[in-house]
């Protein structure tokens, strides 16, 4: 018997967590290695893409006539900015960034699945971006916060 796709969504968008909370974790255990931050960082910059990869197939599949050009601009800019980012901006920047990116993914899903018929995967993702964003400001705080011991 094949799994619900909204079940499997649910259990897959959560095991996407488990490496923002587990690296969380580890920049603590590891007394504040820079290295698992930028660990953490590029598995943020892979989810954003996929989550802006899969924005960009349903606004050029879907019937969306109003700021069609601006979602599908935008769902294409965020990745390509955090990709860009990673090069120039240091650890806090770059945090801070990523909160605002994810932010903004969020709110493109908001607009693109927008029907009655996609609420539970609208719900689904403010839940993991909700967490995701908790991590990064964790993550900032302790970025910090290691600068002053």
């Amino acid at each position: 018997m094949p799994i619900e796709k909204k079940k499997l969504a649910t259990i897959l968008g959560y095991l996407g967590l488990i490496p923002f909370f587990l690296l969380t974790l580890i920049f603590f255990i590891s007394n504040f290695n820079n290295y698992v931050v930028d660990v953490y960082l590029f598995y943020a910059n892979i989810i954003l893409s996929f989550l802006c990869g899969s924005q960009w197939s349903k606004i050029l599949n879907s019937n969306i006539s109003n700021n069609r050009n601006l979602l599908l601009t935008l769902s294409v800019l965020v990745p390509v900015f955090s990709f860009i980012l990673d090069f120039f901006a240091n650890q806090d920047i770059k945090i801070a960034i990523y909160m605002v990116l994810f932010f903004a993914a969020n709110f493109i899903d908001g607009k693109i699945f927008s029907e009655s018929s996609n609420a539970w995967y609208l719900n689904l993702r403010k839940r993991l971006t909700f967490a995701v964003i908790l991590t990064l400001v964790i993550n900032l705080f302790a970025v910090n916060a290691y600068r002053f011991l």
